[in-house]
């Protein structure tokens, strides 16, 4: 009986949340641009921008290394370290640079980001504890630390 009031009303709020949608998104999109003015940019800012200009770009990456997840790779590798985030970073922003595939994976380009920061963390002094280092010391595996009395 209603139904005549109702599907205009419902198409009127269909369309309003429609615009409310793309001034929302618009405002969005312009404060991002303003903190890149600015130079304020964060992460999730900067991966938006890059998301939101690929088409554009002409850009479809298939992989795409990102730091957080070699550094969930990394941590089935080392023990949590504060620097490890950085190192890893480091490590990811090379690979990217001199990367070239030629069938290979995404895992060997973690791996290879892996080592860069194994290797950044030795140059600098920083220790980093292997996962299976740190299990065959605690369970006194020959060969390991505890099993020659503790001395390195």
């Amino acid at each position: 009986m209603f139904d005549f009031v109702y599907r205009p009303c419902r198409a009127v709020a269909s369309h309003l949340d429609l615009w409310r949608w793309r001034a929302q998104n618009r405002a969005q999109r312009l404060s991002r641009a303003w903190r890149y003015f600015m130079g304020r940019l964060n992460a999730d800012d900067a991966q938006s921008l890059t998301l939101d200009s690929r088409y554009a770009a002409g850009w479809h990456p298939l992989l795409v290394l990102t730091v957080e997840d070699t550094l969930e790779q990394a941590r089935e590798t080392f023990a949590d370290h504060p620097e490890l985030l950085r190192l890893i970073a480091d490590g990811c922003a090379r690979v990217g640079d001199k990367w070239e595939s030629y069938n290979d994976d995404l895992h060997e380009a973690r791996r290879w980001a892996i080592e860069l920061a194994a290797d950044y963390a030795a140059t600098e002094g920083i220790t980093l504890v292997r996962l299976d280092e740190n299990a065959a010391t605690a369970s006194g595996e020959p060969g390991s630390n505890a099993a020659e009395g503790g001395r390195p």
